[in-house]
Formats: structure tokens, sequence, C-alpha cells
């Protein structure tokens, strides 16, 4: 016969949840845990092989309760993408702000920042479901598009514009330089979710992420004072 344990020695962490079970949790703690688990299921299954009872089933919630505070499987959808991007954008704009050293270390931080939320499980599928529903779903293209995307570009085309005005970084088209950091981190990061698993020796991710870092670093360093320009090939 098992023996029973003693109330005295239960921890405080598990008395702690035998006192507050799912049901009792407060609000918002119910929609943190529903929005958790709607990344697991929409990352894992995609979008139409998922349902409402997947993600109540992974929240240990009734189905109910999910409908209650997002009111359909789309509505949590579009929801998800919004906490889980928008918050890492708030986020990477609190450390501009917060930021006192060079602007090549804070754009190399930022990069490495959003490399890291990206390859979070079930964060990059995310980004590229929200792509694929843009026809069934305008709002989370939307959201993908505008509030994400060029509100990401909008940050590095600052640091950037200010590296460039102290004489950190060369002159460059800050717009379009933006758009090809922001685009290239993405792509490395779909790549090695999506098409390593099928390469026979695929970079490790901590070196894909390195690589891409020092070549940044690299293109946007101001040469040298002194240095002779840059070489044109195609005239005078």
């Amino acid at each position: 016969m098992k023996p029973r344990k003693h109330p005295s020695v239960t921890g405080p962490e598990e008395s702690a949840a035998n006192e507050s079970p799912r049901w009792q949790r407060r609000p918002a703690e119910r929609r943190r845990e529903i929005l958790d688990a709607a990344v697991q299921v929409f990352g894992e299954h995609g979008f139409d092989c998922s349902t409402i009872a997947d993600v109540a089933k992974e929240a240990g919630v009734s189905a109910g309760t999910v409908v209650h505070y997002f009111g359909s499987k789309g509505g949590l959808f579009e929801e998800v993408l919004r906490d889980r991007f928008l918050e890492e954008l708030a986020g990477g704009e609190a450390l501009l702000v917060a930021h006192r050293g060079t602007y090549r270390e804070l754009l190399l931080a930022l990069l490495d920042r959003m490399w890291h939320h990206l390859m979070q499980p079930g964060t990059a599928d995310l980004m590229l479901f929200g792509l694929v529903k843009a026809t069934s779903f305008p709002g989370a293209c939307g959201l993908m598009c505008r509030e994400v995307g060029e509100r990401w570009r909008r940050l590095l085309a600052g640091v950037i514009a200010a590296g460039v005005e102290g004489g950190e970084f060369r002159p460059v088209d800050v717009a379009m330089q933006a758009r090809v950091l922001a685009g290239g981190l993405a792509g490395l990061i779909l790549g090695a979710h999506h098409f390593a698993p099928f390469e026979s020796n695929p970079p490790p991710p901590a070196r894909l992420l390195a690589q891409f870092l020092e070549t940044v670093d690299h293109a946007l360093a101001a040469p040298p004072a002194g240095a002779a320009g840059p070489i044109h090939l195609d005239g005078p």
C-alpha cells in the first residue's frame, strides 16, 4: 500500500498549486496560459490542423474558456501573433532608450535579441503561418507586415542612421539597409527551422548567427580616418 504523504512535508510550490487550481486562477493568468498553449499548438500543428479544443487541452481549461477570452480560432491566432511579436518589439525599443554604448553594439544586440526570440519553439512557425494565412486573415497579414515588419525596420533604421551620423557606420541608404538586415535575419531563421532538417550537414544555428553578425559588422563599419575611398569600376 502506497504511504500517504503527510501535509507537513508538502513543498510550498505544491501547496500553492493545490490551493489554486486552474479554474480559480485570475483572468490574466488564464489568458496568459491560453496564449502560451496556442503558440505550442499552432507552432506544432499549423493553423488548419489545430482546434480550439487542442489549445484548451494544452492550457488545461475548457474550450468555452478559450472562446470566452478570444472569440474564435482566428481571433486567438491574431492575438497570439500580436502577443508574440509586438511585445518583443517593445522590448527592443526599450533597449534602444536605455542603451549607453556605441550604436554598433546596440545594432548587434538588437539583431541577436530578435534571433533568439524567433528561435524559440513555435515562434518562427507562427511568423510563417501569419504570412501564409494572409488571404484568410487580412488582419494577421497587416500585423506581420505593418505592425511588426515596418516597426522592426524603423527600429533598425534609427540605429543605423544614428551610427552613420556619429561616424561609426559608413554612409548607406538607411531604409534599404534596414530592410536587408531584417530580411536576411528572417530568412536565416526560417532556413534553420525548415530547410536544415533536409540538409546533409547544416551549420549549427549559433554559427549562423555569429557569421551573420560578423558580416553586418564588417559591411557597416566606417573606414579608418584617411583611408582611400571606394574604387569605382564603371567609369570616372
